[in-house]
């Protein structure tokens, strides 16, 4: 992890400075530098923007997992949706997918999953940020994916092109769930980056909520069923 003085040195910041690209006081942010408060996530994500760093630097594997909605979060679950994503997401990209679209898609079967069940797949806290309605910890699996080599990134143009490498397994998906992942996978798969980005934002989860906010799973139960997913 980085520490957050030599960052500030490094780029030859004042502790005033820190603290306004964090969104605090700077007597806050000199407790938070000496390591007497915590970070929270919203700053950290704040971090990453403005310095372009991997929020990783910042918070650790504990924090994330406190950001799931649920204690029993299952990664290795969440890898499978994500890779059978990958698998039947895919457009004309030589079955590569942009990692916008696929974390759309993720953000797709949670919330879709919780309009008619009231119940999430993964129970993942999704951010509103920048183009995406996205899980706090999608960016780290992928990373962590593609270290294990179950998978690959290229960057092309301005996107990130992702590909299956490992088998695609999904034993860990019950049934009902695999169902849903195809219908939204098939019903998405012709759609670019750009036309689902279009698609959620505007649902009602984007619509009322704030930059970098939690997104509430409760909002999309207000939305025109036909504008779910």
């Amino acid at each position: 992890m980085i520490s957050l003085r030599d960052l500030r040195t490094q780029h030859q910041l004042t502790m005033d400075e820190m603290a306004g690209i964090i969104g605090t006081t700077r007597q806050t942010y000199s407790r938070i530098e000496k390591g007497d408060s915590d970070l929270s996530l919203g700053q950290a994500v704040r971090l990453t923007d403005h310095f372009d760093i991997n929020i990783d630097n910042f918070i650790s594997d504990d924090v994330w997992y406190d950001t799931v909605g649920e204690k029993d979060f299952d990664r290795d679950k969440y890898k499978q949706i994500i890779k059978n994503f990958i698998k039947f997401g895919w457009a004309v990209h030589d079955h590569k997918i942009t990692k916008t679209k696929l974390a759309k898609l993720c953000y797709l079967l949670d919330f879709g999953r919780y309009y008619s069940h009231l119940n999430s797949v993964t129970w993942l806290q999704y951010r509103r940020i920048q183009q995406w309605p996205v899980a706090d910890i999608f960016f780290t699996t992928i990373e962590e994916m593609e270290a294990e080599e179950a998978i690959m990134i290229e960057h092309k143009w301005a996107a990130y092109m992702i590909s299956n490498i490992s088998d695609v397994r999904d034993e860990l998906l019950q049934e009902e769930e695999k169902e849903f992942l195809m219908e939204i996978a098939q019903k998405r798969q012709d759609a670019d980056t750009w036309q689902i980005v279009e698609f959620t934002h505007k649902q009602l989860p984007w619509i009322l909520c704030d930059d970098k906010e939690i997104i509430p799973y409760d909002l999309i139960t207000q939305e025109d069923p036909h504008n779910v997913y």
